[in-house]
């Protein structure tokens, strides 16, 4: 997904360092995956192992390099997120309160790792991650690699496939901010993410993607 409003360069340059560095994330995460997996290995429920929040601040780096002047770096300001037409849609908690939330995210995600499919993990830490807003910008890039990562290690395995379930992702951007919202509206009234729509979306795409897979001659 191509951006403007980046703090270092802009225009056609920019949108090729996007495509640049979005190659680097890749690789990035199926490194990370086969790291994570030789040391832990899997079980019936996928690797006993999850990703931290070095490894979300890696992502981010990795996303935004040359783009950002701090890539990697959370946010010291506060962020909106507007439509295209100005419509302020999304107001994330104060960058005063991103370290608490990343840490409740970090104690949330060991708690519920072991007993949440790979969609369902999925699903939270790609809500999450857009819901703290924890970067200037790039949170997006950083949330679907985070998504991507912990799908692939509930799974027990580097995905085969392309599209890929990020790229997918953004290629389903209506149906992909309407689950957010819904699980930012569930969140605010209750203190518990409703993901019943992002579950439906991921589990689908993940289907998608290794519905791609070529067949073994």
């Amino acid at each position: 997904m191509l951006d403007n409003n980046w703090e270092l360069i802009s225009g056609e340059e920019a949108h090729e360092i996007e495509v640049l560095n979005y190659a680097n994330q890749v690789n990035v995460i199926e490194a990370l995956v086969r790291y994570i997996l030789f040391h832990a290995g899997t079980s019936e429920t996928g690797c006993p192992n999850h990703p931290n929040l070095s490894v979300l601040r890696e992502f981010h780096r990795t996303a935004t390099l040359f783009l950002l002047k701090s890539p990697g770096e959370y946010r010291e300001g506060p962020v909106y997120l507007k439509t295209s037409s100005g419509e302020l849609v999304y107001t994330p908690p104060r960058f005063e309160e991103v370290d608490h939330w990343l840490n409740v995210f970090a104690t949330e995600l060991s708690t519920r790792w072991k007993g949440y499919t790979a969609v369902q993990m999925g699903s939270y830490v790609l809500w999450f991650i857009n819901w703290v807003h924890p970067f200037k910008n790039g949170n997006g890039r950083t949330a679907r690699a985070f998504c991507y990562a912990c799908v692939s290690l509930k799974m027990g395995f580097v995905l085969p496939g392309e599209p890929t379930l990020i790229d997918l992702v953004m290629q389903s951007v209506e149906e992909y901010q309407l689950a957010l919202r819904e699980g930012d509206i569930s969140f605010g009234a209750n203190g518990e993410p409703d993901l019943t729509s992002m579950n439906a979306m991921v589990e689908r795409l993940l289907i998608q993607q290794l519905d791609n897979v070529p067949e073994a001659v």
